[in-house]
């Protein structure tokens, strides 16, 4: 089988080195690196949530205690958080400008003046 023909290598033939540049050329055609996506994320105690938050500990025992922030309840009994869980969490009370409730308002179908066809 030959791989490539302006050398005209057989399979066999290539070196280690010749084989993995072939695979990443292959692979970064097939999944191109333009958005890179966050690998790591720190998960620790309630001091990375209140770094992160801004809150008092207090008041992250009390929003634990509702469900109403995200963690992970350890086996022991502990708490942890998750520096990408608690970011989501933060910017899912993000306010809307006035320009995008404008569009959401002009893209919305009113549904009295459908039931009313």
């Amino acid at each position: 089988m030959i791989i490539n023909s302006a050398n005209d290598k057989r399979l066999i033939d290539l070196t280690v080195s010749e084989l993995e540049s072939i695979i990443d050329g292959k692979l970064a055609k097939a999944f191109p690196k333009e958005n890179p996506v966050l690998t790591t994320d720190t998960i620790s105690g309630y001091s990375l949530a209140e770094q992160l938050t801004g809150y008092a500990r207090q008041t992250l025992y009390q929003l634990v205690s509702e469900n109403k922030i995200p963690f992970i309840k350890l086996p022991s009994g502990g708490v942890r958080f998750s520096e990408k869980d608690l970011t989501d969490w933060l910017k899912s009370y993000k306010r809307k400008t006035s320009d995008e409730i404008l569009e959401m308002a002009i893209t919305l179908p009113l549904k009295r003046k459908l039931r009313r066809k």
